[in-house]
């Protein structure tokens, strides 16, 4: 499976990271861009509150996005990303917004409808089971915030699909990021979380 396969190998890569880096990780600095976009009016409130704890300058610099990027954001949910986003890539740069089914969480969809800043934002369609393009084959970046857990629910695991259909969007090179709840230390395995 590829999704084990790639946790394996973060596993193998992290532990010899983890051994030579003696403390956290140098923080990136934002680009101008990406601080505009941060200060963007279009922003929620109570999203840009949550700034301290999610780190959103330093993922995405991280993660190397640059405002030219065609990013691939799945499964947007409320959208809290997608309001960094969208401002971030509307200027030469495009972001493909892929919510499950195509369908929105309605917090989203509330906000791109009624918002010129999202003018730009394509939507996408991931159908599981289904062979399903969810972009062209020509992104820079894919993006995912806190959604793999879901995808490997044992009623209907996903995630092998997510990623093979990541890694045929992605332009050589190109950049999956990541970002997971951690896992409390006493479960074994993140499908005991989602399975209940």
């Amino acid at each position: 499976m590829i999704c084990r396969a790639a946790a394996l190998l973060l596993i193998a890569t992290a532990a010899p990271m983890a051994a030579q880096n003696k403390g956290p990780l140098p923080a990136e600095t934002p680009t101008p861009a990406l601080t505009a976009a941060l200060a963007a009016p279009t922003r929620t409130p109570a999203n840009v509150a949550r700034d301290k704890y999610r780190h959103p300058a330093e993922t995405l610099a991280f993660f190397g996005v640059k405002p030219g990027d065609t990013v691939v954001e799945l499964w947007p949910g409320g959208g809290w990303y997608t309001e960094v986003l969208a401002p971030y890539l509307a200027n030469g740069g495009k972001l493909v917004a892929v919510p499950p089914g195509g369908t929105y969480d309605k917090r989203n969809r509330d906000k791109i409808g009624g918002n010129p800043v999202y003018g730009g934002v394509e939507i996408g369609t991931f159908n599981a089971g289904q062979p399903t393009p969810i972009a062209p084959a020509s992104a820079d970046v894919v993006l995912t915030f806190r959604n793999v857990h879901s995808w490997l629910d044992e009623k209907a695991p996903i995630a092998d699909q997510v990623f093979a259909e990541a890694y045929r969007v992605l332009k050589p090179g190109g950049t999956l990021g990541v970002v997971e709840h951690r896992l409390p230390e006493e479960a074994e395995d993140a499908r005991q979380l989602t399975s209940g």
